[in-house]
């Protein structure tokens, strides 16, 4: 499929028209749109009918017939008046880039959580636009259903409506319920002492590379996850449980994000991302290379923000330092690493600033246990690392290294608190 990409740009965007048309056209290569030609108008602010004005749209149907263009992308979310204007002005389908990001969501999504979040996301973006988008979308199944219970009067525009709209409860409901399981496997891992380290960071930064790269050092080759360079790679949450030096944590991989994600998309992942606001440190991957660094750094902040995990001790990892231009580099205000996937620069640091933060996982104890308490000399013996054992009179004497998640249950048998 042909695409042409329209933008507007005005003096509040944070990114220049450049970076964003090129960041549009590979979303929309993420799907195999191929972008035949790009359009730009510098506004004060979008036209409120049209997004463009009226001499950009004849251009645009110029540019259709000379690019044998199949479909029009816009650079920002259109409203609902917005995108059935310009599709009877240009005859030709066109859409948005939110809805560009829902359609990459929907080919990404592989676990039932994800399929869930992006029919619900999908669902709220159709329902104010339901009378221009119904008959598109009854075509993939996005509004059908069954119409036998139309009320007197009601027109198909507000049957879809009541439709759509019994959809998103039912679609809440069912991701609630997946949301109160995962909270509760996280409040597991809690209550087990096992920290939370989650790589977070704007989409194609280098995350998943960053998670295989740590997995390759400590030699679990065989628990790397997928990495490609493209945008939305994954929609999945990975966690991969870490042991090593004694110490153990959780490593989660987690969905990146892009400029002008929709709000109802962050919030709709907000259940995918809990992760994160539970995390016990976060590692922020950044594109060192990018001429945008800071910009893509605050989108990401912003997101940390809403999800309520912008308090949580981080580190900024600057990767793809093989490639960065600037040298003197360095994040005002935060600990930083530079660092990189390809050349493994500051591998083993970043694996020891993770180990520094997530504390011990195990502890060494002398522990005295008296007979008549055998059953927790067993305990002991099938838990822990005992460097020695000595039978004495009265009980066993032990020289062990316990997992610290099991200390409290030895703690009235430990030398040295019996001494204090």
């Amino acid at each position: 499929m042909n695409a042409i990409l329209v933008a507007v740009t005005t003096a509040y965007d944070v990114y220049d028209v450049e970076y964003s048309l090129a960041e549009l056209k590979n979303l929309a290569e993420a799907i195999d749109i191929t972008t035949v030609f790009q359009v730009s108008q510098k506004l004060t602010s979008p036209n409120s009918k049209t997004y463009v004005g009226k001499g950009k749209l004849a251009e645009i149907i110029i540019a259709i017939k000379a690019y044998d263009a199949d479909l029009i992308i816009f650079n920002d979310e259109l409203t609902p008046s917005q995108l059935r204007n310009v599709n009877e002005a240009l005859q030709i389908e066109c859409i948005d880039r939110s809805y560009l990001i829902l359609k990459i969501f929907e080919q990404r999504a592989q676990t039932k959580e994800a399929s869930l979040e992006i029919k619900l996301v999908k669902n709220l973006y159709l329902l104010p636009r339901v009378a221009f988008l119904r008959e598109k979308e009854s075509r993939i199944g996005g509004t059908s259903g069954s119409l036998s219970n139309k009320g007197a009067g009601e027109t198909q525009t507000e049957l879809d409506k009541r439709h759509i709209l019994a959809e998103i409860n039912r679609l809440k409901k069912e991701l609630q319920a997946l949301k109160a399981m995962k909270e509760a496997q996280i409040e597991k891992r809690k209550r087990n002492d096992v920290p939370i380290v989650a790589l977070v960071g704007y989409t194609n930064a280098g995350k998943s590379s960053t998670m295989n790269s740590l997995l390759e050092y400590i030699g679990q080759e065989d628990k790397q996850v997928l990495e490609k360079n493209q945008l939305f790679a994954t929609l999945s949450t990975y966690n991969r449980k870490i042991s090593y030096d004694k110490k153990e944590f959780i490593l989660v991989d987690t969905v990146g994000f892009v400029s002008k994600l929709p709000h109802t998309l962050v919030n709709s992942f907000y259940q995918t991302l809990t992760e994160i606001k539970h995390a016990d440190y976060i590692i922020h991957v950044v594109d060192s290379s990018s001429p945008y660094i800071n910009q893509q750094i605050n989108v990401v902040m912003r997101v940390l923000a809403t999800l309520q995990a912008d308090k949580i001790p981080a580190l900024f990892l600057l990767n793809k330092w093989d490639e960065t231009i600037d040298t003197s580099l360095h994040i005002l205000g935060y600990p930083s690493l530079t660092f990189s996937n390809k050349t493994k620069l500051h591998l083993k640091e970043l694996f020891e600033d993770i180990l520094s933060h997530v504390g011990p996982s195990t502890i060494r104890a002398k522990l005295f246990i008296p007979y008549k308490d055998g059953k927790y000399s067993h305990i002991l013996e099938e838990t822990s690392y005992i460097y020695q054992k000595e039978y004495q009179a009265h009980g066993t004497y032990y020289d062990v290294e316990l997992p610290i998640k099991q200390y409290a249950m030895f703690e009235a048998y430990d030398l040295d608190s019996m001494v204090n």
